[in-house]
Protein backbone atom coordinates (compact mmCIF):
# COMPACT_ATOMS: atom_id res chain seq x y z
CA UNK A 1 0.00 0.00 0.00
CA UNK A 2 1.00 3.76 -0.66
CA UNK A 3 2.48 5.50 2.12
CA UNK A 4 1.26 8.58 3.21
CA UNK A 5 2.71 12.09 3.50
CA UNK A 6 5.02 11.83 0.45
CA UNK A 7 5.67 15.37 -1.29
CA UNK A 8 3.71 16.77 -3.70
CA UNK A 9 7.40 17.07 -6.14
CA UNK A 10 7.98 13.73 -6.54
CA UNK A 11 4.04 12.97 -6.90
CA UNK A 12 3.59 15.86 -9.77
CA UNK A 13 7.22 14.57 -11.66
CA UNK A 14 6.06 11.22 -11.45
CA UNK A 15 2.71 12.42 -13.16
CA UNK A 16 4.36 14.23 -15.90
CA UNK A 17 6.94 12.15 -16.90
CA UNK A 18 6.37 12.05 -20.34
CA UNK A 19 5.31 15.60 -20.42
CA UNK A 20 7.06 18.59 -22.29
CA UNK A 21 6.26 20.76 -18.47
CA UNK A 22 8.41 18.05 -17.07
CA UNK A 23 11.69 20.45 -16.48
CA UNK A 24 9.65 23.12 -15.28
CA UNK A 25 7.39 20.64 -12.34
CA UNK A 26 10.84 19.12 -10.96
CA UNK A 27 11.09 22.86 -9.63
CA UNK A 28 8.52 21.54 -7.39
CA UNK A 29 5.91 22.91 -5.57
CA UNK A 30 5.76 21.24 -2.60
CA UNK A 31 4.00 22.49 0.53
CA UNK A 32 5.00 26.04 2.33
CA UNK A 33 4.58 29.21 0.93
CA UNK A 34 0.98 29.99 0.03
CA UNK A 35 -0.48 32.92 -1.90
CA UNK A 36 -1.78 35.93 -0.12
CA UNK A 37 -6.08 37.63 -0.42
CA UNK A 38 -7.25 35.11 1.64
CA UNK A 39 -8.83 37.43 3.74
CA UNK A 40 -12.29 38.26 3.61
CA UNK A 41 -11.51 42.03 3.73
CA UNK A 42 -8.86 41.71 1.02
CA UNK A 43 -9.34 44.78 -0.97
CA UNK A 44 -11.43 43.65 -4.37
CA UNK A 45 -8.91 43.31 -7.63
CA UNK A 46 -9.41 45.08 -10.98
CA UNK A 47 -9.67 41.20 -12.35
CA UNK A 48 -9.43 37.88 -11.42
CA UNK A 49 -8.47 35.62 -14.35
CA UNK A 50 -9.52 31.35 -14.56
CA UNK A 51 -7.96 28.77 -17.00
CA UNK A 52 -10.42 26.92 -18.35
CA UNK A 53 -10.86 24.12 -20.79
CA UNK A 54 -12.55 24.58 -24.31
CA UNK A 55 -15.13 22.32 -25.53
CA UNK A 56 -14.61 19.75 -22.76
CA UNK A 57 -16.16 21.54 -20.15
CA UNK A 58 -18.66 23.74 -22.71
CA UNK A 59 -16.22 26.69 -22.31
CA UNK A 60 -19.25 28.89 -24.21
CA UNK A 61 -21.58 28.49 -21.43
CA UNK A 62 -19.41 29.66 -18.70
CA UNK A 63 -18.00 33.07 -20.84
CA UNK A 64 -21.71 33.87 -21.33
CA UNK A 65 -21.79 34.83 -17.78
CA UNK A 66 -19.28 37.19 -17.45
CA UNK A 67 -21.58 40.51 -18.40
CA UNK A 68 -23.59 39.08 -15.59
CA UNK A 69 -20.41 38.51 -13.37
CA UNK A 70 -18.98 41.88 -13.83
CA UNK A 71 -22.62 43.40 -12.77
CA UNK A 72 -22.65 41.43 -10.11
CA UNK A 73 -19.02 41.67 -8.60
CA UNK A 74 -18.02 44.87 -10.12
CA UNK A 75 -15.01 43.45 -11.77
CA UNK A 76 -13.49 42.03 -14.90
CA UNK A 77 -13.73 37.63 -14.93
CA UNK A 78 -10.95 37.04 -17.96
CA UNK A 79 -11.08 33.11 -18.83
CA UNK A 80 -8.64 32.03 -21.03
CA UNK A 81 -9.41 28.52 -22.65
CA UNK A 82 -7.45 25.63 -23.94
CA UNK A 83 -7.98 22.38 -24.98
CA UNK A 84 -7.88 19.36 -22.95
CA UNK A 85 -3.79 18.07 -23.19
CA UNK A 86 -2.88 21.84 -23.69
CA UNK A 87 -4.89 23.03 -20.36
CA UNK A 88 -3.29 19.92 -18.33
CA UNK A 89 0.04 20.54 -19.21
CA UNK A 90 -0.69 24.36 -18.42
CA UNK A 91 -1.95 23.95 -15.37
CA UNK A 92 0.84 21.41 -14.13
CA UNK A 93 3.16 24.49 -15.56
CA UNK A 94 0.94 26.76 -13.03
CA UNK A 95 1.20 25.07 -10.33
CA UNK A 96 5.21 23.95 -10.70
CA UNK A 97 6.57 27.76 -11.17
CA UNK A 98 4.08 28.24 -8.53
CA UNK A 99 2.53 30.92 -10.93
CA UNK A 100 -0.16 33.43 -9.03
CA UNK A 101 -0.74 34.65 -12.42
CA UNK A 102 -4.25 32.58 -12.87
CA UNK A 103 -6.58 32.38 -9.69
CA UNK A 104 -8.77 29.81 -10.89
CA UNK A 105 -7.82 26.84 -11.92
CA UNK A 106 -10.45 23.72 -13.33
CA UNK A 107 -9.09 20.31 -12.79
CA UNK A 108 -10.37 17.34 -13.93
CA UNK A 109 -10.45 14.92 -11.79
CA UNK A 110 -7.34 12.26 -13.70
CA UNK A 111 -5.49 15.27 -12.38
CA UNK A 112 -6.32 15.94 -9.09
CA UNK A 113 -3.94 13.53 -7.11
CA UNK A 114 -1.17 15.04 -8.44
CA UNK A 115 -2.57 18.51 -8.02
CA UNK A 116 -4.43 18.34 -4.76
CA UNK A 117 -1.55 20.08 -2.25
CA UNK A 118 -1.25 22.96 -5.01
CA UNK A 119 -4.74 23.49 -3.94
CA UNK A 120 -6.32 25.77 -1.77
CA UNK A 121 -8.61 23.42 0.81
CA UNK A 122 -11.82 25.11 0.84
CA UNK A 123 -12.91 24.11 4.81
CA UNK A 124 -12.12 27.37 6.10
CA UNK A 125 -13.62 29.45 3.36
CA UNK A 126 -16.62 27.20 3.38
CA UNK A 127 -17.62 27.45 7.11
CA UNK A 128 -16.49 31.41 7.43
CA UNK A 129 -19.93 33.55 6.20
CA UNK A 130 -17.65 36.57 5.13
CA UNK A 131 -16.34 35.15 2.12
CA UNK A 132 -20.18 33.45 1.45
CA UNK A 133 -21.79 36.29 1.02
CA UNK A 134 -22.37 37.03 -2.45
CA UNK A 135 -23.10 33.30 -3.24
CA UNK A 136 -23.19 30.48 -0.27
CA UNK A 137 -21.68 27.24 -1.55
CA UNK A 138 -24.41 25.21 -0.30
CA UNK A 139 -22.58 22.10 -0.79
CA UNK A 140 -25.38 20.11 0.54
CA UNK A 141 -27.08 20.35 -2.76
CA UNK A 142 -24.42 19.36 -4.86
CA UNK A 143 -24.38 15.58 -6.16
CA UNK A 144 -23.10 13.57 -2.99
CA UNK A 145 -21.02 10.91 -5.08
CA UNK A 146 -20.25 14.08 -7.42
CA UNK A 147 -18.47 16.20 -4.81
CA UNK A 148 -16.90 13.47 -2.93
CA UNK A 149 -15.29 11.67 -6.11
CA UNK A 150 -14.57 15.35 -7.89
CA UNK A 151 -13.47 17.25 -4.91
CA UNK A 152 -12.72 15.98 -1.32
CA UNK A 153 -9.05 15.01 -0.66
CA UNK A 154 -6.61 13.73 1.61
CA UNK A 155 -3.92 15.61 0.53
CA UNK A 156 -1.44 13.49 2.49
CA UNK A 157 -2.47 10.57 0.93
CA UNK A 158 -4.31 11.03 -2.37
CA UNK A 159 -5.24 7.63 -3.21
CA UNK A 160 -8.19 7.18 -0.12
CA UNK A 161 -11.54 7.67 -1.69
CA UNK A 162 -14.01 9.34 0.97
CA UNK A 163 -15.51 6.71 2.53
CA UNK A 164 -19.14 8.08 3.12
CA UNK A 165 -20.25 10.39 -0.16
CA UNK A 166 -23.63 10.91 1.93
CA UNK A 167 -21.29 12.81 4.33
CA UNK A 168 -19.39 14.72 1.87
CA UNK A 169 -21.43 17.86 2.18
CA UNK A 170 -20.73 18.04 5.94
CA UNK A 171 -17.26 19.89 6.39
CA UNK A 172 -16.72 18.86 9.86
CA UNK A 173 -17.27 14.95 9.07
CA UNK A 174 -14.82 15.75 5.68
CA UNK A 175 -12.10 17.13 7.60
CA UNK A 176 -12.33 15.06 10.60
CA UNK A 177 -11.44 12.01 9.12
CA UNK A 178 -8.65 13.88 7.02
CA UNK A 179 -9.89 14.97 4.30
CA UNK A 180 -10.77 18.64 2.44
CA UNK A 181 -12.62 20.23 -0.04
CA UNK A 182 -10.50 21.41 -2.89
CA UNK A 183 -12.77 22.24 -5.56
CA UNK A 184 -16.27 23.43 -6.60
CA UNK A 185 -17.73 20.87 -9.02
CA UNK A 186 -18.85 22.03 -12.47
CA UNK A 187 -19.31 20.07 -15.78
CA UNK A 188 -20.60 16.42 -14.56
CA UNK A 189 -20.10 14.30 -16.71
CA UNK A 190 -21.76 10.27 -16.83
CA UNK A 191 -22.17 7.61 -19.01
CA UNK A 192 -25.38 7.52 -20.43
CA UNK A 193 -26.95 5.97 -23.07
CA UNK A 194 -29.00 7.21 -26.43
CA UNK A 195 -31.23 5.30 -28.74
CA UNK A 196 -33.56 6.20 -31.39
CA UNK A 197 -36.92 6.44 -30.33
CA UNK A 198 -38.53 6.34 -34.21
CA UNK A 199 -36.72 2.94 -35.13
CA UNK A 200 -38.29 1.84 -31.44
CA UNK A 201 -41.77 3.17 -31.91
CA UNK A 202 -41.99 1.88 -35.78
CA UNK A 203 -44.34 -0.73 -35.28
CA UNK A 204 -43.21 -2.70 -38.19
CA UNK A 205 -39.61 -3.21 -35.99
CA UNK A 206 -41.94 -3.91 -33.25
CA UNK A 207 -43.82 -6.65 -35.01
CA UNK A 208 -40.65 -8.40 -36.36
CA UNK A 209 -38.70 -7.79 -32.95
CA UNK A 210 -41.53 -9.58 -30.72
CA UNK A 211 -41.78 -12.65 -34.30
CA UNK A 212 -38.01 -13.02 -33.63
CA UNK A 213 -37.41 -12.83 -30.31
CA UNK A 214 -41.10 -13.52 -28.40
CA UNK A 215 -41.30 -10.67 -26.76
CA UNK A 216 -41.62 -6.89 -27.23
CA UNK A 217 -39.35 -4.30 -28.61
CA UNK A 218 -38.32 -2.15 -25.60
CA UNK A 219 -35.28 0.33 -24.70
CA UNK A 220 -33.46 -2.77 -22.73
CA UNK A 221 -32.72 -2.11 -19.52
CA UNK A 222 -30.49 -5.44 -18.82
CA UNK A 223 -26.75 -5.66 -20.39
CA UNK A 224 -28.33 -9.03 -22.10
CA UNK A 225 -31.37 -7.29 -23.60
CA UNK A 226 -29.17 -4.79 -24.93
CA UNK A 227 -27.20 -7.24 -27.15
CA UNK A 228 -30.37 -8.99 -28.16
CA UNK A 229 -31.67 -5.16 -29.31
CA UNK A 230 -28.12 -4.67 -30.41
CA UNK A 231 -28.55 -7.89 -32.38
CA UNK A 232 -32.09 -6.88 -33.95
CA UNK A 233 -31.08 -3.42 -35.47
CA UNK A 234 -27.62 -4.82 -37.21
CA UNK A 235 -28.58 -4.60 -40.57
CA UNK A 236 -25.04 -3.82 -42.83
CA UNK A 237 -26.96 -3.98 -45.97
CA UNK A 238 -28.90 -1.52 -45.00
CA UNK A 239 -26.34 0.62 -43.02
CA UNK A 240 -27.41 -0.02 -39.74
CA UNK A 241 -25.84 -1.71 -36.90
CA UNK A 242 -26.80 -2.07 -33.29
CA UNK A 243 -25.06 0.00 -30.94
CA UNK A 244 -21.34 1.67 -30.86
CA UNK A 245 -18.49 0.79 -28.39
CA UNK A 246 -15.33 2.70 -27.70
CA UNK A 247 -12.81 0.35 -28.17
CA UNK A 248 -10.26 2.43 -29.55
CA UNK A 249 -6.76 2.76 -27.71
CA UNK A 250 -7.91 5.39 -25.33
CA UNK A 251 -9.74 6.40 -22.09
CA UNK A 252 -13.06 5.81 -23.35
CA UNK A 253 -12.12 1.72 -23.89
CA UNK A 254 -11.24 2.30 -20.48
CA UNK A 255 -14.86 3.80 -19.33
CA UNK A 256 -16.77 1.49 -21.57
CA UNK A 257 -14.97 -1.47 -19.49
CA UNK A 258 -15.05 0.23 -16.29
CA UNK A 259 -19.08 0.76 -16.59
CA UNK A 260 -19.15 -2.73 -17.90
CA UNK A 261 -17.16 -4.28 -14.89
CA UNK A 262 -19.67 -2.20 -12.26
CA UNK A 263 -22.43 -3.95 -13.89
CA UNK A 264 -21.20 -7.43 -13.83
CA UNK A 265 -20.61 -6.86 -10.12
CA UNK A 266 -17.24 -5.65 -9.99
CA UNK A 267 -15.34 -2.74 -8.44
CA UNK A 268 -16.32 0.16 -11.11
CA UNK A 269 -13.11 1.92 -9.88
CA UNK A 270 -10.85 -0.95 -10.95
CA UNK A 271 -8.49 -0.58 -8.65
CA UNK A 272 -8.81 -0.73 -4.74
CA UNK A 273 -7.23 2.04 -2.03
CA UNK A 274 -5.16 -0.72 -1.31
CA UNK A 275 -3.72 -1.15 -5.00
CA UNK A 276 -5.59 -4.71 -5.36
CA UNK A 277 -5.51 -4.66 -9.47
CA UNK A 278 -9.73 -5.29 -9.19
CA UNK A 279 -10.25 -5.08 -12.43
CA UNK A 280 -8.63 -8.44 -13.71
CA UNK A 281 -11.08 -11.27 -11.10
CA UNK A 282 -13.92 -13.14 -12.56
CA UNK A 283 -15.84 -10.12 -13.18
CA UNK A 284 -13.92 -8.21 -15.37
CA UNK A 285 -13.04 -11.01 -17.69
CA UNK A 286 -16.95 -11.26 -17.69
CA UNK A 287 -17.43 -7.74 -18.77
CA UNK A 288 -14.57 -8.34 -21.40
CA UNK A 289 -15.51 -11.37 -22.70
CA UNK A 290 -19.29 -9.43 -23.47
CA UNK A 291 -17.20 -6.75 -24.94
CA UNK A 292 -15.50 -8.77 -27.55
CA UNK A 293 -18.90 -11.11 -28.82
CA UNK A 294 -20.64 -7.64 -28.88
CA UNK A 295 -18.39 -6.38 -31.16
CA UNK A 296 -16.29 -9.50 -33.15
CA UNK A 297 -18.94 -12.32 -32.71
CA UNK A 298 -22.23 -10.71 -33.02
CA UNK A 299 -21.00 -7.81 -35.10
CA UNK A 300 -23.26 -5.53 -33.69
CA UNK A 301 -21.14 -2.16 -34.09
CA UNK A 302 -20.22 -0.63 -37.35
CA UNK A 303 -16.55 -1.16 -38.99
CA UNK A 304 -13.28 0.33 -37.64
CA UNK A 305 -15.24 0.16 -33.91
CA UNK A 306 -11.91 -1.15 -32.76
CA UNK A 307 -10.31 2.36 -33.55
CA UNK A 308 -13.36 4.15 -31.85
CA UNK A 309 -13.62 7.07 -29.38
CA UNK A 310 -16.17 9.18 -28.43
CA UNK A 311 -15.68 11.49 -31.30
CA UNK A 312 -16.40 8.61 -34.25
CA UNK A 313 -19.28 6.77 -31.92
CA UNK A 314 -21.08 10.39 -31.41
CA UNK A 315 -20.33 10.77 -35.64
CA UNK A 316 -21.75 7.03 -36.48
CA UNK A 317 -25.08 7.84 -33.92
CA UNK A 318 -25.53 11.01 -35.58
CA UNK A 319 -25.67 9.80 -38.92
CA UNK A 320 -28.22 7.29 -38.59
CA UNK A 321 -25.41 4.65 -38.88
CA UNK A 322 -26.55 3.09 -35.37
CA UNK A 323 -29.67 2.54 -33.32
CA UNK A 324 -28.42 3.16 -29.37
CA UNK A 325 -24.92 4.63 -28.56
CA UNK A 326 -23.51 5.63 -25.52
CA UNK A 327 -21.82 8.79 -24.48
CA UNK A 328 -21.38 11.75 -22.01
CA UNK A 329 -23.52 14.42 -23.90
CA UNK A 330 -26.44 15.00 -25.80
CA UNK A 331 -26.20 14.23 -29.30
CA UNK A 332 -28.28 15.32 -31.94
CA UNK A 333 -29.45 13.67 -35.55
CA UNK A 334 -27.75 14.91 -38.61
CA UNK A 335 -31.52 16.66 -40.69
CA UNK A 336 -31.17 13.98 -43.34
CA UNK A 337 -31.44 11.47 -40.84
CA UNK A 338 -35.11 12.65 -39.71
CA UNK A 339 -35.17 10.40 -36.33
CA UNK A 340 -35.85 11.45 -32.38
CA UNK A 341 -33.50 10.69 -29.62
CA UNK A 342 -34.18 8.90 -26.72
CA UNK A 343 -32.29 8.70 -23.71
CA UNK A 344 -31.80 6.45 -20.56
CA UNK A 345 -29.39 4.98 -17.72
CA UNK A 346 -26.86 2.69 -18.74
CA UNK A 347 -28.17 -1.28 -18.61
CA UNK A 348 -27.72 -3.31 -15.56
CA UNK A 349 -26.96 -6.98 -14.99
CA UNK A 350 -25.99 -7.40 -10.99
CA UNK A 351 -25.48 -3.84 -10.41
CA UNK A 352 -24.95 -0.02 -12.34
CA UNK A 353 -21.91 1.30 -12.39
CA UNK A 354 -22.06 4.02 -15.05
CA UNK A 355 -18.27 5.77 -15.60
CA UNK A 356 -18.41 9.27 -14.42
CA UNK A 357 -15.76 12.54 -13.95
CA UNK A 358 -16.85 15.48 -13.09
CA UNK A 359 -14.38 19.01 -13.74
CA UNK A 360 -14.26 21.10 -10.70
CA UNK A 361 -13.27 25.11 -9.94
CA UNK A 362 -10.57 25.81 -7.17
CA UNK A 363 -8.56 28.28 -5.70
CA UNK A 364 -4.60 28.66 -7.19
CA UNK A 365 -2.79 27.88 -3.81
CA UNK A 366 -0.57 31.07 -5.03
CA UNK A 367 -3.24 33.54 -5.82
CA UNK A 368 -3.15 36.67 -4.09
CA UNK A 369 -7.02 37.07 -4.15
CA UNK A 370 -8.31 34.20 -3.00
CA UNK A 371 -11.16 35.52 -0.84
CA UNK A 372 -12.55 37.05 -4.00
CA UNK A 373 -11.78 33.69 -6.27
CA UNK A 374 -13.77 31.77 -3.77
CA UNK A 375 -16.55 33.94 -4.07
CA UNK A 376 -16.24 33.77 -7.85
CA UNK A 377 -16.19 29.88 -8.02
CA UNK A 378 -19.59 29.74 -5.76
CA UNK A 379 -21.12 32.46 -7.55
CA UNK A 380 -20.65 30.21 -10.53
CA UNK A 381 -21.44 27.17 -9.81
CA UNK A 382 -24.33 28.38 -7.59
CA UNK A 383 -27.89 27.03 -8.91
CA UNK A 384 -29.01 29.95 -10.91
CA UNK A 385 -26.20 30.07 -12.60
CA UNK A 386 -25.85 26.10 -13.33
CA UNK A 387 -29.33 26.16 -14.54
CA UNK A 388 -29.01 29.08 -17.20
CA UNK A 389 -25.75 28.05 -18.20
CA UNK A 390 -27.94 24.75 -19.46
CA UNK A 391 -29.19 26.65 -22.02
CA UNK A 392 -25.57 26.00 -23.41
CA UNK A 393 -25.64 22.35 -22.61
CA UNK A 394 -23.78 22.57 -19.17
CA UNK A 395 -23.83 19.30 -17.21
CA UNK A 396 -24.73 20.60 -13.31
CA UNK A 397 -23.73 18.93 -10.45
CA UNK A 398 -26.58 20.22 -8.10
CA UNK A 399 -29.72 18.23 -7.27
CA UNK A 400 -31.88 21.08 -7.44
CA UNK A 401 -30.86 21.78 -11.10
CA UNK A 402 -32.01 18.20 -12.02
CA UNK A 403 -34.95 19.17 -10.58
CA UNK A 404 -35.84 22.24 -11.99
CA UNK A 405 -35.08 20.33 -15.39
CA UNK A 406 -37.36 17.60 -14.80
CA UNK A 407 -39.14 16.91 -17.68
CA UNK A 408 -35.97 17.09 -20.18
CA UNK A 409 -35.32 13.72 -20.86
CA UNK A 410 -31.05 14.08 -21.02
CA UNK A 411 -30.55 15.65 -18.50
CA UNK A 412 -33.35 12.92 -16.21
CA UNK A 413 -30.81 10.42 -17.65
CA UNK A 414 -27.77 12.35 -16.76
CA UNK A 415 -28.75 13.16 -13.46
CA UNK A 416 -30.00 9.45 -12.35
CA UNK A 417 -26.26 8.13 -13.87
CA UNK A 418 -24.27 10.76 -11.72
CA UNK A 419 -26.03 9.76 -8.54
CA UNK A 420 -24.96 6.32 -9.14
CA UNK A 421 -22.19 6.20 -11.04
CA UNK A 422 -18.55 5.41 -10.17
CA UNK A 423 -15.31 7.35 -10.31
CA UNK A 424 -11.54 6.29 -11.04
CA UNK A 425 -8.82 5.36 -8.80
CA UNK A 426 -6.98 8.05 -7.34
CA UNK A 427 -3.04 7.41 -9.02
CA UNK A 428 -1.26 10.03 -9.96
CA UNK A 429 -0.16 8.41 -12.80
CA UNK A 430 -3.81 7.32 -13.62
CA UNK A 431 -3.17 8.72 -17.37
CA UNK A 432 -0.32 5.51 -17.93
CA UNK A 433 -3.05 3.39 -15.85
CA UNK A 434 -5.68 3.82 -17.78
CA UNK A 435 -4.23 3.36 -21.13
CA UNK A 436 -2.40 -0.39 -19.92
CA UNK A 437 -5.99 -1.26 -19.56
CA UNK A 438 -7.51 0.37 -22.59
CA UNK A 439 -4.70 -1.54 -24.24
CA UNK A 440 -6.66 -5.34 -22.88
CA UNK A 441 -9.97 -4.17 -24.15
CA UNK A 442 -8.77 -3.37 -27.43
CA UNK A 443 -6.92 -6.54 -27.92
CA UNK A 444 -10.14 -8.45 -26.39
CA UNK A 445 -12.64 -6.30 -28.23
CA UNK A 446 -10.78 -7.82 -31.62
CA UNK A 447 -9.90 -10.90 -30.63
CA UNK A 448 -6.36 -10.48 -31.01
CA UNK A 449 -6.43 -12.14 -27.16
CA UNK A 450 -8.31 -14.05 -25.31
CA UNK A 451 -9.83 -11.77 -22.45
CA UNK A 452 -7.77 -13.87 -19.78
CA UNK A 453 -4.78 -13.37 -22.00
CA UNK A 454 -5.67 -9.80 -21.96
CA UNK A 455 -6.33 -8.94 -18.55
CA UNK A 456 -3.25 -11.10 -17.56
CA UNK A 457 -1.11 -8.87 -19.93
CA UNK A 458 -2.68 -5.90 -18.02
CA UNK A 459 -1.88 -7.31 -14.58
CA UNK A 460 1.60 -6.96 -15.67
CA UNK A 461 1.82 -3.78 -17.65
CA UNK A 462 -0.02 -2.27 -14.39
CA UNK A 463 1.74 -3.94 -11.85
CA UNK A 464 4.77 -2.64 -13.47
CA UNK A 465 3.32 1.17 -13.93
CA UNK A 466 2.84 1.18 -10.58
CA UNK A 467 5.54 0.36 -9.51
CA UNK A 468 7.24 2.72 -11.27
CA UNK A 469 5.52 5.18 -10.08
CA UNK A 470 5.96 4.69 -6.27
CA UNK A 471 3.32 2.81 -5.11
CA UNK A 472 3.76 -0.73 -2.81
CA UNK A 473 1.41 -2.95 -4.13
CA UNK A 474 0.09 -5.54 -2.11
CA UNK A 475 1.05 -9.11 -1.85
CA UNK A 476 -1.82 -10.68 -3.90
CA UNK A 477 -1.21 -8.57 -6.66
Amino acid sequence: MRRPGRGLRSRVSRLVAVSAVAALLATGCGGGATGGGADPASPKPPQLRMLYATAEANAEAVQNLVPHFREVFGIDLQIDTQPYDALQQRVYAEVATRSSYYDILIVDTPWAPALVRALEPLSGYLTNPAVNDVAPAQLEDLIPKVLADTAVYDADDEVRQFPDPATASDVAAVTGQGFDVYGMPLQANAMVMAYRKDLFADPAEQAAFAQRYGRPLAVPTTWDEFSQVAEFFTRPEQDLYGTTMMAGVGDWATDDFKSLLAGFGGDGRMIGEDLSLDFAGPEGEQALTYYHRLISEQRSVPPGTTAASWDETASSFDSGLTAMTFNYHSLELDPAVGGEIGYAPVPVAQARGPHFGTWMLSLNRFSQHKAWAYRAITWLTAPEQQLAMTADGLHPSRTSVYAALAGDEFYTALGGSLAEGVGRPRLTNYTEISRAIAVAVNTAASGEATPREALDKAVEDVTRRLTQAGYELPEAS
